[in-house]
Parts: C-alpha cells; sequence; structure tokens
C-alpha cells in the first residue's frame, strides 16, 4: 500500500487520499452504509435507483488500483533523480515493513473465522501483487532508464489484456472481479503500478489547478467509479468487467493524482487526513477479521442486525486499525528503517542503472 520512499521530502494530500481510498475499500467490503435486506424495501423504479447508487457508491476495486498507482509513485520516489536502487536495502525495508504487519494481520483473520486458500487469498492477492513489484522494482529501473515508462506501460498493458483475454471464464466466475487470474494478479496490476512510477518523475509537470477546477476533477473521476461499478454489475457482457476497466481507470487516476500533488503545493491537505493516511495500512489489514470478532460478541447482535450495524462495524473497524498500527505496523516499520540502514551502510549502492542508447537522454518522455 505503499508508503513514499523519502520521509524527508513528502508529498503533501498522498496520504489524505490513500485513506479515503482504504476507507471506501472497507465500505464496500462491509456492503455499504446500509445493509441490503433494507435496501429491498424500496420498490418501483425509485427503488431500483436506490439500490444502484448504494450499491455503487462506494467502488472498492477502483480504490485499490488507486493504491497501485500510489504505490508506485511512493516506491520510484526516492530513486526518481539517481534511478539506482541497494538492493538488498530496499528489499529489507519494503518485504518486512509490508510483510510482518501482514503475517500479524493473517493470524488475526483466521482467529476471526476469514477463510482462506491459495485459490481464493482474500485481500492478500494485492499483497502478493506488491510483494512481487518489490522484487521487480529493481529490474524494472534497468528497463526505464533503457526504454523509458511509457513504452514499459504500454507492454505491460498489452500482457495484462491478453491475460484477461485469455481467461474470459475465470473473469466471469469471480463476478467480473479484478483478482480472478490466480498468481497472475500482478501482471493485471503491473500498468498501474508503472504510471504511479512515471508520475514519481513527472509530478512537477502538472500545473496547480483552482480550487473550483480541482474539486471538478475529484467529482468526475468518482463518478467515473460509480459508472464503472454500476456497468460491471448491470452489464451482460464480460468485457466490461473491471479487468478491462480499471486499467483505462489508473490512467485517469494518475493524471488525477498529478493534479492533486500540484494543488497541494498551495493548498496543504487536511492534517487529520494526513495522519490518518499513515495507518491506512493497519486499516486495510484488520478491516477483514472485525466482523468476525464482531460475531464473537453475542450482546452485539441486536446492532449488528439493525439498519445501523454496517455504520457501526465500520467504525469499529478505523477504531481497531490505530491500535494495530501502534502495536504492530509502527514497530516493523521501524525494524524495517533500521535493517535497511545497516545493509545501505556496509554494501555500495547496486548501479541498476544501464547506459541509454547512443545519442539519448537519461531524462523520460
Amino acid at each position: 500500500m505503499g508508503e513514499q520512499g523519502d520521509a524527508n521530502a513528502r508529498i503533501g494530500g498522498l496520504d489524505s487520499i490513500r485513506f479515503i481510498c482504504g476507507l471506501s475499500i472497507v465500505i464496500f467490503h462491509y456492503g455499504g452504509f446500509v445493509p441490503a435486506p433494507y435496501l429491498e424495501n424500496y420498490h418501483g423504479l425509485l427503488g431500483m435507483v436506490t439500490r444502484g447508487l448504494m450499491g455503487s457508491l462506494f467502488n472498492g476495486p477502483a480504490a485499490l488500483i488507486v493504491f497501485f498507482v500510489i504505490s508506485g509513485f511512493g516506491i520510484h520516489f526516492a530513486s526518481r533523480k539517481s534511478l539506482t536502487v541497494n538492493v538488498p536495502s530496499f528489499w529489507s525495508r519494503r518485504f518486512i515493513r509490508a510483510g510482518g504487519p501482514a503475517l500479524i494481520a493473517f493470524f488475526l483473520w483466521i482467529w476471526s473465522g476469514v477463510k482462506l486458500s491459495p485459490v481464493e487469498p482474500g485481500p492478500f492477492w494485492s499483497l502478493i501483487c506488491e510483494i512481487e513489484y518489490y522484487l521487480f522494482y529493481p529490474l524494472l529501473l534497468v528497463l526505464r532508464r533503457r526504454f523509458g515508462w511509457w513504452p514499459l506501460i504500454l507492454v505491460a498493458q498489452i500482457f495484462a489484456y491478453s491475460l484477461a483475454f485469455a481467461h474470459l471464464p475465470d473473469i466471469q466466475k469471480w463476478y467480473g472481479g479484478y483478482a480472478a487470474f490466480g498468481p497472475w494478479n500482478w501482471i493485471m496490476g503491473l500498468p498501474c503500478f508503472l504510471v504511479g512510477c512515471w508520475l514519481a518523475e513527472s509530478f512537477q509537470r502538472f500545473p496547480a489547478p483552482s480550487t473550483a477546477l480541482m474539486w471538478l476533477v475529484r467529482g468526475c473521476v468518482f463518478a467515473l467509479t460509480v459508472v464503472i461499478e454500476i456497468v460491471r454489475f448491470h452489464s451482460a457482457s464480460v468485457y466490461f468487467s473491471n479487468p478491462f476497466t480499471l486499467n483505462i481507470f489508473a490512467m485517469v487516476a494518475c493524471f488525477w493524482l498529478g493534479l492533486e500533488v500540484a494543488y497541494r503545493r498551495k493548498h496543504p491537505a487536511p492534517r487529520v487526513l494526513e495522519w490518518a493516511g499513515n495507518w491506512t495500512y493497519s486499516l486495510y489489514l484488520v478491516h477483514p477479521a472485525v466482523p468476525g470478532i464482531l460475531g464473537m460478541l453475542a450482546f452485539l447482535y441486536p446492532i449488528l442486525t439493525s439498519i445501523g450495524g454496517s455504520i457501526f462495524a465500520i467504525s469499529c473497524a478505523v477504531v481497531v486499525a490505530y491500535p494495530f498500527h501502534l502495536a504492530v505496523e509502527a514497530p516493523f516499520y521501524r525494524l524495517a528503517i533500521n535493517v535497511s540502514r545497516r545493509l545501505k551502510a556496509r554494501k555500495p549502492v547496486v548501479n541498476l542503472a544501464v547506459p541509454p542508447p547512443d545519442g539519448a537522454q537519461a531524462t523520460d518522455s
């Protein structure tokens, strides 16, 4: 869920977006603010519209795609100028930072009754994708130096859509879901990660928009996520499913995030959202376990089955995430930094940037 690589030069606003997207994923997984049985009480055209909107306002898969883009930005931010990386230091920091809390969350999920399998790894599928991107990032630096980001993005999109066309039955089996490709899910999400890498080098090119324009862009992006979700549920064509639409959405999200970063040059992000963004990873990790934990408490049954049950569960997930961040995520983060610094001090930087072709410039076009 990608932190920014250089803590001394953080980009304002992205943490706020991370929290908003993380909360959207929680709401999506919990079925929205209003439980489905209560929505069934709305009949006729008005009822159909109400159910459709309430079920599509929070597009969790689209929010996850934004995370992939931000992850690419955060991972590449520290190396955007030198295009070099100390491989042992980088891998140790990323794997400890992401893997340690995920391992603790895994046992929490099992204890709470979450069913996981190699075929259906639950939310772990996106974490597995992140690990793949960390593994391949040093190689991506080599390819970026030689070819630039956009040729890599184009090739990655071709592979992603080829994968989707080759797995149409699997996509239908997953009801048009994005994670329909098992161990090859990372290929589908790779273009989204790569556009984030491009953005890390190019964010300064974006002009600072006015407040009115920024809100208009935000509204359009939000409306697009609603349309994508409605089309996925109500279209009979597999070609309108998430694997075919969300990789296009990633390009829109990339340029939206570029404008957000430019906007924050003059307009600081809300402090509370920036603070909450620091523990969004914990929110993502603990939220699958919260319904099971609440279900163990019999006295909460009347609340959970009421019309406000979803709001209560969502609130509990947010509340539980912060102590998990303090007790689990933060210590692993400190450990990752210490190990990374020690490895970096012992080994020279591994220059994985190859010389550009004769006559070519080092900067990306």
